[in-house]
């Protein structure tokens, strides 16, 4: 096997543009693609490819997927403390942090009810 990285992850969404606008404010993903036309039966259907700043691999915000279905990622951050905050501060209900041994970490839930969960390893948060 030849496979190096993940490039795109799927991330099933029922309103793009609603989608678009929560990770890009709220979690400060850059996008990487925004095709207004691109091969689909729906003409209101982007291709719309979001990355964390830095970040190599993309997810695509994708009407098509099953609408039963539901991504999780898992964003690494090296400070939770800051990111709650920030993100607290923008609106965002999240659950307090959990404290575990092997780290830090928090549960975002997308508009869609994606589940995000950031978290900090121990080896990040010097515990």
């Amino acid at each position: 096997m030849n496979i190096q990285h993940l490039d795109l992850i799927g991330m099933p969404v029922t309103n793009q543009q609603v989608s678009l606008e929560f990770y890009t404010t709220m979690l400060g993903f850059e996008v990487r693609t925004n095709m207004e036309h691109f091969e689909s039966d729906d003409p209101h259907v982007r291709w719309i490819e979001l990355v964390p700043p830095g970040a190599s691999t993309a997810i695509v915000l994708a009407p098509w997927e099953n609408a039963n279905s539901r991504g999780t990622i898992v964003l690494v951050t090296t400070d939770i403390e800051a990111d709650y905050a920030e993100l607290t501060a923008k609106g965002l209900n999240l659950p307090p942090l959990d404290h575990q041994p092997w780290g830090i970490s928090t549960l975002i839930t997308d508009p869609d009810g994606n589940k995000l969960l950031l978290q900090q390893n121990s080896a990040m948060s010097g515990a």
